[in-house]
């Protein structure tokens, strides 16, 4: 048995362990795709999510609104935090830390430190975003600029962290997860259907990605490649949020919940996609959203991870055997990629595998359990 098998198991039910099936959310006034994903989790296996005066980028499609934070930690199981701009550290002046502090860092790594760990994250933000703005601006659905509050003694009880490396000792890794709303773009195309053999899609050019991007140029080969950015606007709405989007200025990247279609068209059509790392070894990291993306999308993905990149807690790679290469052995991938074209009955088996693993493991409801599972660890 494998670990994301061992934890799923353990992990059944765990919601009823928790009393209240409640939270407080405290979140940062930013996109954050691992938030994202675990509040939809957490509010399909059945929990409520509070928010303070406004609602919240992360939690807008499932946030209670409430005024009064009087008696709260009697009404929550935790309260759950986030990092970059716009928290509202100074809310827990108002409690007793009867409840756990929980923290999520969906933070890029830092270029220029290798530990990256929360609290220097916090302090690099405090000297890019205005500090202490006025309560008018903090009290504002949509920010005229980026901010961050004081922090204070705030210290939470566990830390799960997107970009963990194995000097992050003290973090529980959290994966950015398959997004509910990737799932809705699903053709439910088979190998032979789709119409690239192998697609990359460098996004900006960084180290890794652009690697990749030379060593598919240079490729001759009989196979149908798409290597190349997509470019176009987010056409695909959410009427929902659509006066969000028109009106942030990119301040809290409200546009970033619309979709391409072009983008989700080419995933479709995906056999095999390649997801190396982002940019260099250090930082951002891992973790970006493409891989989950394509994975809801039914490709076969194949990656390369840093070897200090540590998801061991839930690991990725056990989606099918050929999903993981060694950290830049172009060679193997390229190998492997050619078995699985030239044996298509193969393809479409650890296509498939891998598909129905992600489905198992990495929507949202599963990426839920195994953090509340975590917590009572």
């Amino acid at each position: 048995m494998g670990i994301l098998e061992d934890v799923f198991r353990k992990a059944k039910n765990i919601e009823n362990q928790f009393l209240h099936k409640r939270l407080l959310f405290i979140g940062s006034e930013s996109y954050d795709s691992a938030t994202i994903c675990l509040i939809e989790g957490l509010k399909k296996i059945g929990f409520e999510i509070l928010v303070y005066q406004k609602e919240n980028i992360n939690s807008w499609f499932c946030n209670e609104i409430i005024h009064d934070l009087r008696d709260i930690e009697h009404r929550v199981d935790f309260i759950l935090s986030n990092l970059h701009w716009g928290t509202r550290w100074s809310l827990y002046n108002h409690f007793n830390h009867e409840v756990p502090y929980i923290l999520v860092d969906g933070d890029d790594r830092i270029h220029t430190n290798n530990t990256s760990d929360w609290k220097i994250k916090y302090v690099q933000n405090c000297k890019n975003y205005t500090l202490d703005p006025p309560e008018e601006i903090k009290n504002m659905n949509l920010s005229p600029y980026r901010w961050m509050e004081s922090m204070g003694d705030y210290q939470p009880d566990k830390i799960f962290m997107s970009q963990k490396f194995k000097i992050n000792t003290d973090c529980i890794y959290l994966p950015f997860g398959i997004h509910d709303q990737y799932l809705q773009y699903n053709q439910g195309l088979k190998s032979d259907e789709r119409m690239y053999d192998i697609v990359n899609i460098p996004g900006t050019v960084h180290y890794y990605r652009g690697k990749i991007t030379t060593l598919l140029e240079n490729c001759k080969t009989q196979y149908k490649i798409f290597n190349s950015r997509i470019f176009g606007n987010h056409d695909i709405y959410n009427t929902a949020i659509l006066d969000q989007c028109n009106r942030d200025k990119n301040i809290h990247s409200w546009h970033r919940w619309n979709m391409n279609k072009n983008y989700f068209e080419k995933l479709n059509h995906s056999k095999i996609l390649i997801s190396p790392p982002v940019d260099k070894y250090n930082a951002p990291g891992w973790e970006s959203k493409r891989p989950y993306e394509a994975l809801a999308t039914g490709c076969l993905l194949i990656f390369h991870k840093q070897p200090d990149f540590d998801n061991s807690e839930y690991p990725l790679q056990e989606l099918c055997d050929m999903c993981e290469c060694e950290h830049e052995n172009y060679h193997q991938l390229l190998d492997r990629c050619d078995f699985l074209l030239q044996n298509p009955e193969i393809l479409e088996q650890k296509r498939k595998e891998c598909y129905d693993n992600a489905m198992k493991y990495f929507t949202s409801d599963a990426i839920a359990r195994y953090f509340l599972w975590k917590l009572k660890k």
